[in-house]
């Protein structure tokens, strides 16, 4: 009799997690500075009165909290950063983006004690180093790591790009992908990058569609620009003209000529809301939405133009 060879079992995966917090703890620090300022010039824009400076104010404020969004997400990127190594692939966590190894493609493993650290593009800071560098004797190479010396550094040289990894223990994580490997599938899989969430979102990857939300927020700059920069030397009771009422004029407060600023703000936040989400199902509709954008700033800056020189 002869023994019958049992089914292959899969075996639970394995995380390798590289120190992490002084990372996150600079660029956590890093987004709360933001955050901080961003609340104190809010503060002082609310306070001010309709002028060109107050208008400063908020642009300083809107910066500052995209800047403190920016770090945070890098901050729970680098938090989540993790090395999962499967079956068939080794798979770097990087915040919402995932980028699959397969162990197959996988040639050799080189410690980093043995090569010369370069400086890296991309991600930068004290244990922070994400993006690429062209390494001696490996070439251009992709960094996932939070090394603060080389040899917490372990290159991995496969068929199509290299990666540098901030390993603890490179004897068990070399093992473990040796291991892998013996049990590795026939099957090819591709190596490839992907993105979870929202930031699988389409219009990442679409620079036409970047472009037109940009020149938005541009537009609507300039539009919130000029009415906060006029608004001072009008007198405070002004004539408001309504021509498709068939001409009525009005006299109000020229408070209600802020409001012009208002609705070119609020058309701009809904235009790209729902042009984001639209571009992820219809391309083209989605541009148009966020193209349209910008051409309704256009028109509110002419309709203040008009309204501004016969107030």
């Amino acid at each position: 009799m002869h023994a019958r060879p049992r089914p292959r079992r899969p075996v639970a995966a394995t995380i390798f997690r590289p120190p992490r917090a002084l990372g996150v703890i600079t660029g956590a620090g890093l987004a709360a500075w933001a955050l901080a300022f961003a609340v104190l010039a809010a503060r002082v824009a609310a306070d001010g009165r309709p002028e060109f400076k107050t208008f400063l104010a908020w642009a300083v404020s809107a910066g500052a909290l995209v800047l403190a969004l920016v770090f945070a997400n890098w901050a729970y990127a680098l938090w989540s950063l993790a090395y999962v190594v499967d079956n068939r692939s080794l798979t770097v966590r990087w915040g919402l983006r995932r980028v699959l190894i397969p162990i197959e493609t996988i040639q050799r493993m080189v410690p980093g004690r043995t090569i010369d650290t370069p400086r890296v593009g991309g991600l930068n800071w004290w244990g922070c180093h994400v993006g690429a560098a062209d390494v001696p004797r490996i070439g251009y190479t992709l960094f996932y790591s939070t090394h603060s010396a080389p040899e917490e550094l372990l290159y991995l040289v496969t068929t199509e790009e290299s990666y540098a990894l901030t390993i603890s223990d490179q004897a068990a994580f070399a093992e473990e992908i040796q291991g892998r490997a013996a049990l590795a599938a026939v099957a090819h899989l591709p190596q490839r990058a992907s993105a979870t969430g929202f930031a699988a979102f389409p219009f990442w990857r679409d620079r036409h569609a970047i472009v037109a939300t940009l020149l938005g927020a541009v537009a609507c700059a300039a539009l919130a620009g000029y009415v906060y920069a006029v608004y001072p030397g009008l007198a405070d009771v002004v004539q408001l003209n309504f021509p498709a009422l068939g001409g009525v004029v009005r006299v109000g407060d020229k408070g209600e000529l802020l409001h012009i600023a208002y609705l070119g703000a609020g058309i701009l936040a809904v235009n790209v809301v729902l042009g984001v989400l639209l571009h992820a199902r219809e391309r083209a509709a989605g541009l148009w939405l966020l193209a349209s954008g910008g051409m309704l700033q256009a028109v509110l800056l002419a309709a203040a133009l008009v309204a501004f020189e016969r107030a």
